[in-house]
């Protein structure tokens, strides 16, 4: 009788569980647990569990990361099939890593016509990689096309387009995904430092919405919120913005300096000068000197100690 397996031993009846232990030469006396385990004890030491081994495509994978494409194209080329598009996927990556980016978008390409629409976004950073970014952002528009809310494509649509100079398309397509996904409140003050770069702090402003506070990022974007206002000259708000974002972060220098410029148009510049002098001294920055030489009075120069006369030598 073969070895039975743990399930099988884990749900016999009493009378079979007696049945196996008589053909495997146990003794099947005793309660049922003590007897059920016996079995099982028995069978753990029969069974043995069969090692891994790592396939072509695992190596293949692993090949790449190591840094060695070369030896991973091969690997992924053997693997091929008509019916998987993970190994064109592979083979693409591999590609990629070795610098052949036209080939990698053939990959790509390949395995998203064979039903992985994923490839799509593969095909457009390898596209981006080479410089290509207008056929980028069509890859990354036709993988839109069946899921127009992904996040992972809007990014790098509003990032291609960046990259090739439409600053505000790129806002706008930030400002699309900040309204279809509330959960990730960073994508609004990414598509308002967008909207200012691009030179529309009024848009910049409504992107922005209500400045908070809590972490890191947002901290940024409200800094970018109190620039946009420092540009359209409401300049009493923006050092509302810069000085809360001091409250909640000391050591941010860009809002210290900031808070400056904002206090210099409004006449304080014994107050700017402190900003830029508490500034200066969490960075070297050659604007922040720069600054800080505009509003700081020149030190006056100090007089020179005067030489003693020279003695005169007494005539013999």
């Amino acid at each position: 009788m073969s070895v039975p397996s743990a399930a099988e031993v884990e749900h016999a009846d009493w009378p079979t569980l007696q049945r196996m232990c008589e053909s495997l030469g146990l003794n099947p006396k005793g309660r049922s647990g003590v007897v059920r385990m016996r079995v099982l004890d028995h069978v753990r030491r029969r069974i043995r569990p069969e090692s891994w081994r790592a396939g072509r495509d695992h190596m293949a994978a692993l090949l790449t990361r190591l840094g060695y494409p070369n030896l991973s194209e091969d690997l992924w080329e053997s693997t091929i099939r008509l019916d998987a598009p993970a190994p064109w996927v592979g083979l693409g990556q591999a590609q990629v890593a070795g610098g052949f980016l036209s080939e990698a978008a053939k990959s790509f390409d390949r395995a998203a016509q064979m039903g992985d629409r994923s490839a799509l976004l593969h095909r457009a950073e390898a596209l981006g990689a080479g410089g290509d970014y207008d056929r980028a952002i069509a890859a990354c528009e036709s993988y839109l096309a069946d899921r127009p809310g992904n996040l992972r494509a809007l990014g790098m649509k509003a990032d291609f387009l960046a990259r090739s100079g439409f600053k505000e398309e790129a806002a706008r397509v930030l400002l699309a995904a900040a309204d279809a996904h509330p959960e990730a409140p960073f994508l609004r003050s990414s598509a308002g430092t967008s909207f200012l770069k691009a030179g529309r702090p009024e848009v910049a402003l409504e992107a922005f919405g209500l400045p908070k506070l809590a972490d890191a990022p947002e901290i940024e974007g409200a800094i970018n919120h109190g620039v946009a206002l420092l540009v359209l000259g409401r300049t009493r708000e923006a050092v509302d913005i810069f000085q809360k974002a001091i409250e909640a972060d000391p050591d941010r220098v860009e809002a210290l300096n900031n808070l400056a410029v904002a206090q210099l148009q409004l006449g304080q510049p014994e107050l700017a000068a402190a900003n830029l002098a508490r500034a200066a001294k969490g960075v070297d920055s050659a604007r922040i000197r720069l600054n800080l030489a505009k509003v700081a009075p020149n030190p006056a120069p100090r007089p020179r100690a005067k030489k003693p006369a020279a003695r005169k030598k007494p005539k013999p």
